[in-house]
Formats: structure tokens, sequence, C-alpha cells
């Protein structure tokens, strides 16, 4: 009755299972018994961020990173959640103050042309220097940034069918993507700022990333999320009117269907029809494999939260993964930005490596 670690990991099964109100009577009884359980105050952030209880699971994110300062999963569990909501107070807890004050550099200013290298420059440095200020070492390992909606593209349970029985999840055929490569991580960084801003009907889901794929070229990509070849191509036409205003002229959007992975496998797949007849369609033979498939797993809602539209601390952090990429693969834009140190040596050394098989053209 009185096994702390028991209530705390039953509290994470039941989270996984999906039945949060019992995962957080479990947590809770865990912290009644050893409230200076760190691990059990991260893991009732987790539990409150799944009901939608955001404010609540600020508190507990907090109280574990206070109990436990060098708890890099609360740390980052609380950065995260930043992602998708900003406190509604001003706090005296470091994290959120520093993400407090990027969040108000002025991110959203209108600029009626090209988006200059020196607007770049000023705004990474000034969040850079916020973090120095606050003397905060922390370290964020994703190479994406994301803008979501509220539409759960579920991409991770499609790639396991497919890594696991080598078919494609129908849900996927209906699933294009517009395709941007910015030349530079200047460019890249212009893109993701078009990205926060832009204006779409759906507020379809976009992401800015580097590469790092084996299989799959190129180096710095950004991508918006259609369901349907109609919907990629309007957004492909509109978007391309703005990158090249705004970034470089030429830069071009395509449009690409469903995951890079897939073609390796199909390669009629990656073809794309504009007037959206395909070359390669759904087998229907593959229904029975995903249908026997999805009732061996856990079927959990997910509850997505839509990403605020401003700079935060899990961009900049992400940011500055990527400047230890460009220096890997030599990219000269990144000196312009006058961050002498490596970050993060694991994505330095995948540039590194990526050089072997990929050649990098300014």
């Amino acid at each position: 009755p009185d096994y702390t670690e028991a209530y705390n990991n039953l509290g994470i099964i039941l989270q996984e299972l999906g039945r949060l109100n019992e995962a957080e009577a479990n947590l809770r009884q865990a912290i009644t018994l050893k409230p200076n359980l760190a691990e059990a105050h991260n893991n009732l952030g987790n539990t409150l961020k799944d009901l939608g209880r955001l404010n609540e699971a600020e508190a507990s994110y907090k109280r574990a990173t206070k109990l436990k300062p060098k708890y890099h999963e609360a740390q980052y569990n609380l950065i995260q959640l930043l992602n998708v909501y900003s406190s509604q107070k001003e706090s005296s807890h470091s994290i959120i103050k520093v993400d407090q004050e990027i969040k108000k550099i002025d991110l959203i200013e209108k600029t009626s042309g090209i988006i200059s290298d020196d607007k770049i420059i000023q705004l990474f440095n000034k969040s850079i220097s916020i973090m120095e200020r606050y003397n905060l070492e922390l370290q964020n390992n994703d190479s994406q940034i994301y803008r979501r909606n509220t539409v759960d593209l579920n991409c991770k349970r499609h790639k396991q069918i497919f890594d696991k029985f080598n078919i494609i999840p129908e849900f996927c055929f209906g699933c294009f993507k517009v395709q941007i490569e910015p030349k530079s991580l200047l460019d890249l960084i212009k893109l993701f700022l078009v990205f926060n801003q832009i204006k779409l009907a759906k507020n379809n889901t976009r992401k800015c990333m580097i590469e790092f794929r084996s299989e799959t070229s190129g180096f710095y990509k950004g991508f918006i999320y259609c369901s349907s070849v109609t919907e990629a191509y309007q957004i492909a036409d509109h978007l391309e009117k703005i990158i090249n205003v705004n970034i470089s002229p030429g830069l071009l959007a395509s449009v690409k269907r469903g995951c890079s992975e897939y073609p390796v496998s199909f390669p009629d797949f990656k073809k794309v029809n504009r007037s959206g007849v395909e070359l390669m369609n759904y087998d229907e033979s593959w229904k029975l494999i995903e249908k026997d498939h999805d009732s061996k797993i856990l079927n959990r809602t997910t509850i997505v939260k839509p990403n605020l539209s401003y700079l935060n601390l899990s961009d900049v952090l992400i940011i500055r993964n990527w400047i230890d990429y460009a220096k890997g693969i030599g990219d000269p834009s990144v000196e312009f930005l006058n961050h002498q140190t490596v970050s993060s040596q694991k994505y330095y050394n995948i540039a590194k490596t990526r050089l072997e098989t990929y050649t990098f053209q300014v």
C-alpha cells in the first residue's frame, strides 16, 4: 500500500493506455507518499497535458525540475509544452522566463519584400543572448521545427506498418506534401519565418528540417502537408510566389506524395499526376493486414494541440542544432550567425558523414 514506485509505474501504464483519470489518481498517490519524487511530478505533467489541463501540467513540470535541477526529461517536456502553450503569468522559473522573453521578440514584422540576412542574424543573436543571460545549459535533440494543426496524421502508426509488412497504408495514398529545398541555413530559417506567418485555409501542418536519411538526397527542407493533390498544387502555387518575394527568386515549391521511404520499395508511388489520376493506387488486399495490425496494438486517442505561431525556446534550441549541421556540411552562410561552439556533436558528425554520399553546393 505504501509502495511509491508501483503507483508511479502504474500511472505511466494507465497514461499509455489512455486511462488518464486513473493515471492521475495513481500518480497523485505516489506524490502523497513521496512528495519529493521528481519522476512522479514529471509523469503527472505528461498526464495533465494529455487531459488538456496545460496550466496544471506546467506546474508539475516546474515542480519536477525544481526538485531535480538537471532532470533533462522534465526540462524537455516543459520546453515542448511551451510550444503549444504560453504561461499565463510571469514566472521565476528560468526556462519559462527565457521562453517568455523569446516570444516577445518581434518575430511578426510584416516585411514587404525579401527577408534580410541581417534580420535572421539579429533574431538568433537576441534569442541566444537571452539564454546566456539566464545561464541556461539546455539541449534539445530534435532536428525538425513543426507548426501543427489539430489533425493527428498518425505517421508513427503508418511507418510501423510499412516497416513491418512492406505495404503502404491506405491513409498515405491521400497524403501529399509541398516541398521546398532552401539552398542555405539562412534560407532555411527564413522559410521557418514564412511558415510561422503564412495563412492557410486549413492551417496545414508544416515543418522545416535538416535531412540526414541515408536513402534521401538533399540537406535543408520544408514541407506543408495536404490531404489531396488539388490542395497541394494550390498551396504550392501560392507558396512559390511568397518565397520568391521573401526568400530568393527561383526557389521552387514541388508536390510530393507520402513519405520519402515508400518509393524505395514502390517506385511508382512517388509519381504525382496533377490531374489526380495516379500511377499507383492502394492495393485493397492490404486492408486485412492493416486491420489485423491495428487489432493488436494499443488504440488510444491523441489530443493534438496546435503550435503557437511565435518563436519560442524549443525553436531556438533546434536552430542551434541546424547550425551544427551546417558547420558539418561546410555551409558558408553559418559564419554570419557567429556561433562558434558546437552544441550538438551528434548533428555535426551526421553532417560530416553525409558528405561521403551527397555533395553540398552553395
